[in-house]
């Protein structure tokens, strides 16, 4: 007898608290990220570099084929921290086709 007089409590105390708890609002981390953030004036790596053969931000490489002149790139690495963009060899001059 002595047994059922203490589960009532119990199951009282424990929906209680339920009921508390989820009453409550979630307590949540302030978003850092709701402020606005400016507008970056770098080009992404990948953009084209109308200059440059090859180009590097120590994260990504990027080629142009000479075929079509389009760029191609590596893969950015897992913990890279990308640096400014900079040329690593000159694009070959445009050749002008010569009138006789």
């Amino acid at each position: 007898m002595r047994e059922k007089s203490m589960r009532a409590p119990r199951i009282i105390l424990i929906a209680t608290a339920a009921m508390i708890s989820l009453g409550l609002p979630p307590t949540m981390a302030e978003d850092s990220s709701s402020s606005p953030q400016p507008a970056s004036t770098d080009r992404p790596v990948q953009a084209d570099q109308p200059r440059c053969a090859r180009w590097t931000d120590e994260c990504v490489n990027c080629t142009r084929d000479s075929a079509d002149g389009v760029p191609v790139c590596s893969n950015i690495g897992m913990a890279c921290q990308p640096k400014k963009i900079r040329c690593l060899a000159d694009a070959p001059a445009q050749e002008q086709p010569q009138l006789k």
